[in-house]
């Protein structure tokens, strides 16, 4: 049977991707290039780091590349701060999980300070028994890492953890850390390849509906 449930942040239980176009629009702007949803999409569920590292290729930006990343992480943790909200459905889902008690994790590809941010100012702090961000592992998603690491602390064999994500990168990680998966189609990630998920939907409240009605082995196989 599942024992522990893993949620991805961005995209999943927070509203944050328009935020990192946002903010990484806002950086960039001094040397005149525009992030596009394109580009964004290419590094999404990875870290921020390897799009800024890649525009700055790309379009031959002169510039100190810890420099930019300190000012972009300033950049996105007053957005967060102020403008995060919740995925619809996203918290009850969580605390739905949490009445039954399956042990919860957050396992996020962002700087602690954003995950920080998050639950702090949606206060499930305390409902998640584990949680990481991207500066807690050398390899990031779609690398297995962060998932294994969440497993470790929950004291929970991978394959009794169900992981959901909205990326590709996410979902891939999931698989290869020996996960069920959920992926989650959201409106900011309509074109991500969540083909090796388990099962996707596009809706967390359906899916809540859905868990009342069946229960989660009879949604997802074990």
């Amino acid at each position: 049977m599942f024992e522990a449930i893993i949620f991805d942040m961005d995209g999943v239980v927070a509203d944050s991707e328009p935020l990192h176009i946002k903010a990484e629009n806002k950086t960039l702007a001094p040397y005149n290039v525009q992030v596009t949803e394109e580009d964004y999409r290419e590094f999404m569920g990875r870290s921020p780091k390897l799009l800024l590292e890649n525009l700055v290729k790309k379009y031959s930006i002169n510039v100190d590349m810890q420099e930019l990343l300190s000012v972009h992480k300033e950049n996105l943790l007053q957005l967060y701060n102020n403008e995060v909200t919740p995925i619809e459905g996203s918290l009850q889902l969580i605390q739905w999980f949490s009445d039954r008690d399956y042990l919860l994790a957050l396992a996020s590809s962002s700087d602690i300070k954003l995950v920080d941010s998050v639950i702090s100012k949606f206060k499930i702090r305390n409902i998640f028994k584990a949680v990481l961000s991207g500066s807690e592992v050398k390899n990031i998603k779609p690398a297995p890492e962060i998932f294994l690491k969440a497993a470790s602390q929950l004291s929970v064999q991978p394959k009794h953890c169900l992981v959901i994500e909205d990326s590709a990168a996410g979902v891939k990680a999931a698989q290869s850390a020996g996960m069920r998966c959920i992926g989650f189609r959201s409106p900011h990630t309509p074109s991500q390849d969540l083909s090796l998920a388990d099962m996707v939907i596009d809706d967390l409240t359906a899916l809540l509906t859905m868990l009342k009605r069946k229960g989660l082995e009879d949604i997802i196989c074990f």
